[in-house]
């Protein structure tokens, strides 16, 4: 059998996967660079500074850079090259970083092997006796981040190669890789480079900024080659003489990055280097796309002319701050790169266009972060099928083939490097490239006066505002946006769309709610081997009768949620599935894959861009649904989890399903869209007369997590099962499916992780810290957990969280979980909580309480 592997790029990512599938025992290993080992790096800035895996709070990336961290650790107890462990200093100047610097302390002092050497300094006098090269009069709050590195990345790389080769990993340096070719059966069979043809079992291109540009025969669409949500973006760095007090100091000096600036300060024994990121001056340029690029005949990429004049920004900020910078008589201005993606993380996995298609790149700006992290996982990977850790937000299967557009990245992608020294809240929302996917009853919306965040190019209203526009703050950079853009959220007291968001929850639970849903992954699965198809798919027992509705999760071999989704029993053999909007492209590919393993007869259809979703949440949709559609809809005609297809007025047929999504009385209605603008207009007009109101995505989340509700990609992923999470009893262990057995050992030998809601005590609204999800849960004074979700519960009256608490020695029972004390930390203060192992008993306003209020037991 042939078991040979190559690999595509010298640099860091190239040689961390090569170095750890040797490691793993592979002998047929192959690695191309065209240029020298070491040489051609993609950044001479970024590359070089090892950021603490504390600083991210995205737990899979916290978990990549503490692999990464353990490698080089590993490596340099044996090897000699530059790895100097200076640490990280972030300096904030406003009340806002500051808050975000005090979040980051917050996660620091959580690492046991480093939480000792963990420093804030709230004195600017200590400040600048301690960094007497900076002005620091206006700093709040310097926090001393430990575990931050420089590294000298040739150096690092020579030393995995060497590596490697002693391993048996043939390199080829100076050769390149011609073509990959595809058969028949959509698999990588061979790669042409300078050296000749080599059969391989897999392909891994890890080629950096060049990782577009690899030519690749034989895909079904041959005018497009494998599709790559990345994008190189160019920047600027100053590398100048060393600062006079590095000079004549014996210590070595850390890392600066002042927040409020976007600047960063690196300096060295033998020089400087320092830069920073603005949307302004026209200083981050994306290398521009090119119909050669799109066919892979490019062969690089040419980078733009450095220009002191969009620099000078940057420069009078970092002069501010370090005086001693205008001192020095020699500066060079370097240009360089680094390939980002839509979304701020890093793209790994396998192609879904070319099976044993893999790839490594789009590290933003945060490649020795993450490269040895990321070469462990993908080589787990290939070697596997899977990885040990949960990268659901890292796979590359999450973007769609409109994110691999050239002209969509290259709007995108500035905006991305500007965030290259940030760690961004769940809440940011980029405001380029905007407008991709929208509704049809997109612009009625915005009427409305809708304000849109974006889902995998949807636009999906977040609440709605009366006004115009809010009122712009003038401090600090903005970015241009239209005024029915979403901000980041504010971090201390209420944020601006508090009062709003309030209103369309009481409009939810005392009226009726009208909530635009359309970016759900939908689809239409028929066949004649659909039953036994989705049984053995789903952990809950899909064979129910037709016109009933099943809310189910398909589990991978340990266990873990793939997805949730729920099913719609159309006919004997004919389910329409309605998932997760992330979905779209992974839930397709699992399905088909095991379809196909199987031999299962059975036609899947993405029916996702064909309906509009509107979700009728309240006590009054059952009488505003009943006189819209002419049609009884009381509990015993229509009762909880039922599906039915109906009209309205002259529309039709509209797929009605009897779930909401957050525990209220409601139904969700997929309208096909060329009747949407219709359907819409009808509930609008008889919905005047019940109280009915436009309520947006922040109405549905504070409902959600008010009762308990679990979100996937938040709350639930691939590393969270069932039983962890309190959904065991919607699993049918009578009958064969996915992830079974790993199911079963947990019942029987219990489980050391437990989903849990936190209600918030004693927390000021208008001037304590708000939660935003992945703050850390003390149990009697010690961290057990972090936070995955949080909304301000109306109802209860408090901040409620979700969030797993973990015992690994003794494992959890609810005796444990009950007779601990709680506390959830928020930029570096306590609060103590109560914990709920399910949910809340809160009043209905409607006569029942729908059979789905009741997510665990």
């Amino acid at each position: 059998m042939n078991n040979r592997i190559v690999i595509c790029g010298g640099g860091l990512m190239g040689l961390s996967v090569a170095y750890n599938l040797a490691k793993r025992g592979v002998k047929e290993l192959f690695l191309f660079e065209r240029n020298c080992i070491g040489s051609h790096n993609s950044s001479r800035v970024n590359t070089g500074l090892f950021v603490s895996p504390m600083f991210y709070s995205e737990p899979s990336l916290r978990s990549v850079a503490r692999k990464s961290l353990n490698i080089y650790n590993e490596l340099a107890a044996t090897e000699a090259f530059e790895f100097n462990k200076c640490g990280r200093v972030y300096l904030s100047s406003s009340d806002e970083s500051e808050t975000q610097a005090r979040r980051l302390l917050t996660r620091l002092v959580t690492d046991p092997s480093s939480s000792f050497l963990v420093e804030a300094i709230d004195c600017p006098s200590e400040m600048l006796a301690r960094w007497p090269m900076l002005a620091t009069e206006d700093v709040k709050l310097a926090v001393f981040s430990p575990l931050d590195a420089t590294i000298d990345v040739a150096g690092l790389s020579r030393i995995l190669a060497d590596n490697c080769k002693e391993m048996g990993v043939q390199i080829f340096e100076n050769c390149s890789i011609k073509k990959v070719l595809i058969n028949e059966e959509s698999r990588v069979y061979a790669v042409d480079t300078d050296e000749g043809f080599i059969d391989v079992m897999a392909f891994v291109d890890a080629a950096g900024i060049d990782s577009s540009l690899v030519d690749v025969l034989g895909l079904p669409d041959a005018d497009h080659p494998v599709r790559i949500a990345a994008h190189p973006c160019s920047f600027t760095f100053l590398s100048t003489d060393p600062l006079p007090h590095c000079q004549s100091s014996s210590q070595s000096q850390p890392v600066f990055v002042c927040m409020d600036e976007n600047t960063f300060i690196c300096p060295l024994k033998t020089k400087t280097i320092c830069g920073g990121f603005t949307m302004e001056g026209g200083d981050l340029q994306a290398l521009p796309p090119s119909a050669q690029a799109s066919k892979g005949s490019v062969t690089e990429w040419h980078m733009p002319t450095p220009v002191w004049d969009n620099f000078r920004i940057i420069l009078r900020h970092l002069i501010d701050r370090c005086p001693e910078l205008a001192q020095l008589s020699r500066g060079e201005l370097m240009t360089s790169a680094e390939m980002y993606t839509p979304d701020m993380k890093p793209l790994i996995g396998e192609s879904d266009q070319a099976k044993g298609f893999f790839l490594a790149t789009g590290l933003n700006g945060q490649g020795v972060s993450f490269a040895g992290g990321l070469g462990s996982v993908l080589a787990e990977w290939i070697l596997n099928g899977s990885s040990s850790i949960p990268v659901d937000k890292l796979e590359l299967t999450r973007f769609l083939p409109l994110h691999s557009n050239p002209h969509y990245l290259y709007l995108r992608v500035p905006e991305i490097a500007f965030n290259t020294l940030k760690n961004p809240l769940s809440s940011h929302q980029c405001h380029t490239a905007r407008n991709l996917r929208t509704s049809p009853i997109h612009h009625s919306l915005r009427d409305a006066g809708a304000v849109f965040a974006e889902i995998m190019g949807y636009e999906r209203p977040l609440w709605y505002n009366t006004a115009s526009h809010f009122d712009q703050d003038s401090d600090g950079p903005r970015l241009p946006r239209p005024s029915n853009f979403s901000d980041e959220d504010q971090l201390i007291g209420k944020p601006k769309w508090f009062p709003l968001v309030s209103k369309e929850y009481s409009t939810c639970r005392e009226r009726v709610g009208l909530i635009d849903m359309t970016s759900f992954s939908k689809f239409d699965i028929q066949g004649a081997d659909v039953v036994p198809l989705l049984q053995r798919l789903c952990s809950g027992n899909i064979d129910c009768p037709v016109g009933t509705t099943v809310y189910t999760g398909m589990q991978n071999d340990h266990g873990g949620y793939l997805t949730d989704l729920t099913l719609s029993r159309m006919g004997l053999h004919y389910y329409f599935i309605v998932a997760p909007t992330v979905q779209q492209v992974r839930l397709a590919l699992w399905i088909k894959k095991w379809a196909n393993e199987w031999k299962m007869n059975i036609q899947l259809q993405d029916v996702t861009n064909a309906f509009t979703a509107l979700d009728i949440v309240g006590p009054a949709s059952r009488a505003l649904m009943s006189e819209v559609t002419g049609k009884t809809m009381s509990p015993n005609e229509f009762p909880s989890f039922s599906f039915r297809e109906m009209h309205i007025g002259l529309a039709g047929p509209i797929r009605v399903i009897s779930v909401t999504h957050c525990g209220e009385l409601g139904w969700m209605l997929y309208i096909p869209n060329e009747v949407a603008q219709n359907v819409y207009e009808q509930l609008i007009e008889a919905g005047s007369l019940h109280g009915l109101k436009h309520c947006g995505y922040y109405a549905l989340r504070h409902l959600r997590i008010e009762k308990f509700y679990v979100y996937w990609g938040q709350d639930i992923g691939s590393g969270t099962t069932p039983v962890e999470c309190g959904r065991a009893f919607r699993v049918d262990f009578d009958k064969e499916f996915i992830g079974k057995e790993a199911l079963q050992k947990q019942l029987d030998r219990g489980v050391n992780k437990r989903f849990v809601q936190l209600l918030l005590e004693n927390h000021n609204l208008e001037t304590d810290p708000w939660p935003q999800g992945e703050e850390p849960i003390y149990r009697n004074g010690k961290l057990a957990g972090w936070t995955t979700t949080a909304a301000y519960g109306f109802t209860l009256g408090c901040h409620v969280c979700l969030g797993y608490i973990e015992n690994k020695e003794f494992g959890l029972t609810t005796e444990f979980l009950n007779k601990g004390s709680y506390e959830v930390e928020l930029a570096g203060k306590r609060f103590t909580c109560k914990v709920n192992l399910h949910s809340p008993t809160l009043p209905m306003f409607s006569s029942e309480h729908p059979q789905h209020y009741r997510p665990t037991q």
